[in-house]
């Protein structure tokens, strides 16, 4: 492999396609996204055409090496990325037979206290996790229910950027997370299992084989070459998901060091070193083995700050300074404003489709800069909450990364709701790096844990402010006092 070689990360978000490019050691050399479309096509509902997110990675990767003025020549290798728990179901030509179903589609319900009340325990010893509507498996049990006839035509299931991989190299492929996120996998062989397989109805040759994520699984097929700009046969490597990928994007591969994602979601994840099952959270294995990692996730992260953002008329398109601005105009505690951002459902510590949360404490006082402050701090207690329920014994360091970390204001008042210090990362394209980095060390042989390390960045370091730590722990007492009664006003129907 020639030295000046480049290598793409592609990862497909919730809203749109990401493209980094960087170098042999990992330095960033440009990025660019690319955006689609997600409908909603029934109340609960949340779904994307798989083929947006090639048509959008396309995009983006002639976009970045024209921004970059990178020769197409000069890419070396692609690593892919993407949002958990998307099923794509495949006819016997390897056509889309449906839509996929996202993350925060709660159309599952059903299947999910049925599969809770027929297999529950089961899921939870074999899967490490426990059922609920974000996981493949409820969303396929729907559609078998419901669409029998596209479930019937389905012969080939991929989860994940699995579909992206196909389009790309034509080859049937997943990594030990993307199967993971199916939840149809035995978390200690991490292979699929007959039995989860069954409750899915599907049998052992419907998906594909499970690949370490640093795996070449083919190279481009002449049309995607074509497509995308780039010479063919260039080598592609499975990759991993997106919350994998910011572990690899932001160095942390060690058990010391936990991180807070600002994206579309938010989460918070530790490392542990075995497959357990954890009340409450998320579990997969982490792409240097055999680490795993545990997420408490909140649903609305910067979904929250930008659909108020959008409702206040506060552009973010120069940057977050006029947020930080607006916010800073008002102390901690937001004057009495509460946020719960409970916007679709809310899974770590409630894992309720139907929690509702919304503004309390609102007076004829408050205004833009109080209505911006309280999403900031509600995010900042919803991921609080998260946080209780994750083991932090040997945990040295809390890294900040995702689209949100990019407001200082966010940043500070995350540090001052946990009371513990945190680092924002000056790299925030975390996922996108990591898939980078993914195909440097599956085309060049080097190892993924030393680049992770290597390519970790200028941090700035946030410690808590002590002046407002009775304010922001009085202020969680009473977001937690509410929540409860969020949950059980809304909840109760269940």
């Amino acid at each position: 492999m020639a030295t000046d070689s480049c290598y793409l990360g592609i990862d497909v978000g919730s809203s749109g396609v990401k493209v980094m490019l960087v170098r042999s050691d990992g330095e960033p050399l440009g990025v660019t996204s690319a955006g689609y479309e997600t409908s909603y096509p029934h109340p609960g509902h949340v779904e994307q055409n798989q083929d947006d997110w090639y048509r959008a990675t396309c995009i983006a990767v002639r976009g970045v090496l024209g921004k970059a003025r990178v020769a197409p020549e000069n890419v070396g290798g692609i690593g892919l990325s993407g949002t958990s728990h998307v099923p794509s179901m495949l006819d016997e030509h390897l056509t889309l037979v449906r839509p996929g179903i996202l993350w925060n589609d709660i159309r599952s319900e059903a299947q999910v206290r049925r599969l809770e009340e027929q297999a529950g325990a089961f899921i939870s010893t074999r899967t490490g996790n426990s059922i609920n509507c974000t996981w493949s498996l409820a969303q396929l049990a729907w559609v078998r229910e419901h669409e029998p006839e596209a479930f019937r035509r389905t012969r080939h299931v991929l989860f994940s950027k699995d579909y992206l991989a196909y389009r790309l190299t034509g080859e049937l492929a997943a990594d030990h997370s993307s199967a993971a996120s199916s939840l149809l996998i035995d978390a200690h062989s991490l292979e699929w299992d007959r039995e989860l397989l069954d409750l899915a109805g599907l049998s052992p040759d419907m998906v594909p084989p499970i690949h370490p994520s640093t795996d070449v699984i083919g190279e481009l097929t002449p049309a995607a070459a074509s497509d995308a700009g780039l010479p063919r046969r260039v080598p592609v490597v499975i990759g991993m998901l997106d919350s994998a990928a910011e572990l690899i994007g932001v160095g942390a591969t060690e058990p010391s060091v936990a991180v807070i994602r600002l994206g579309t979601a938010g989460g918070v994840m530790t490392l542990t070193g075995g497959p357990k099952w954890r009340k409450g959270c998320m579990l997969y294995p982490h792409p240097v083995r055999p680490q795993w990692y545990y997420q408490a996730g909140t649903n609305a992260a910067t979904i929250s700050l930008q659909w108020v953002l959008n409702l206040l008329g506060v552009s973010t398109d120069g940057g977050y300074s006029e947020l930080d601005a607006l916010v800073a105009q008002v102390p901690a505690g937001a004057d009495g404003l509460l946020f719960h951002p409970y916007l679709i459902g809310e899974r770590a510590p409630y894992w309720s489709s139907r929690i509702r949360g919304g503004f309390s404490g609102v007076t004829i006082n408050h205004g833009r800069p109080a209505f911006l402050r309280a999403v900031q701090e509600g995010v900042a207690y919803s991921l609080r909450d998260c946080s209780t329920l994750l083991d932090w014994d040997g945990v040295s360091e809390i890294r900040l990364c995702g689209g949100g970390a990019r407001s200082d204001s966010w940043c500070h008042i995350i540090a001052d709701v946990l009371g513990l210090p945190v680092h924002q990362m000056q790299q925030q394209d975390a996922s996108a790096l990591g898939a980078a980095l993914a195909a440097v060390a599956g085309c060049t042989q080097a190892d993924l844990r030393v680049l992770a390390q290597s390519g970790v960045k200028a941090s700035v370091r946030i410690e808590p402010d002590p002046g407002n730590r009775d304010v922001y722990d009085s202020g969680y007492r009473k977001y937690r006092a509410l929540a409860d009664q969020y949950l059980k006003t809304f909840d109760e129907a269940l």
